[in-house]
């Protein structure tokens, strides 16, 4: 029997109720699970040691999606509409990406976790979308994939497909990090997925795979980088 792949994967840290919790949605580990993976949950520490510890554990690590960023991080005021996540998951984030990078295994940053790589590549985000009804409250809307895409030209190789949307930020088009590019863009030109130019997948979707009703869609991306990335190298049990 073959061993799952360990899938390192970031959780927030928020207020909830009377007391500050660790959190993640349950559709991301279903996704993870229903994929043949093994999720390896990564508390929000501000210790790079620690943190270093987690991504030997794991073969990929996935930034999911939560509040927003401090804008401070990408030297710009808040707006009004900001409501920026604990600071210590923001750290830790950004200590995550600079160890994987030394790693050159697999990252996927869904919603926020694409924000997250385009401000730690020195981008900025759009704080507050001008067209936010369309993008915010699970919409749905199609997204074009650039042709020379590296990786989502794999997993979307018909270069449209229909995707759920719950953000008011958006990546800067006049603000993309150093050695990105834009994957995907939807009709109305807010960037739909990033991606960074090396070998090792960066790869940043805007939209909430995990979330999606339609199970073939849910599954191409989990499934590209479970098995298509990582599986060859996964040892079997004898």
């Amino acid at each position: 029997m073959d061993l799952r792949p360990k899938i390192g994967i970031s959780i927030n840290y928020m207020h909830l109720g009377d007391y500050m919790q660790y959190h993640i949605r349950d559709k991301y580990l279903e996704a993870l699970f229903a994929n043949d993976a093994l999720p390896v949950l990564i508390p929000p520490i501000e210790d790079k040691q620690v943190l270093r510890q987690y991504i030997n554990m794991v073969s990929a690590l996935i930034i999911i999606g939560g509040l927003d960023y401090p804008p401070d991080l990408y030297a710009e005021k808040p707006h009004p509409k900001t409501e920026s996540m604990e600071r210590r998951r923001a750290v830790s984030d950004f200590y995550l990406m600079d160890i994987i990078l030394e790693t050159g295994k697999p990252i996927l940053g869904i919603c926020a976790g694409m924000q997250l790589i385009n401000i730690f590549f020195g981008g900025k985000l759009i704080q507050h979308l001008d067209n936010v009804d369309i993008h915010y409250g699970e919409k749905m809307h199609e997204i074009y994939v650039q042709k020379d895409s590296q990786w989502l030209s794999q997993i979307i190789p018909e270069g449209k497909i229909n995707v759920n949307s719950n953000h008011h930020q958006g990546v800067d088009p006049f603000h993309i990090g150093k050695g990105l590019k834009v994957a995907a863009l939807s009709l109305d030109g807010v960037i739909e997925a990033l991606e960074y130019n090396s070998e090792q997948m960066i790869l940043g979707i805007q939209w909430h795979p995990e979330r999606m009703n339609n199970l073939e869609h849910r599954n191409r991306l989990f499934n590209f980088l479970i098995h298509f990335l990582l599986q060859p190298s996964i040892p079997s049990n004898p």
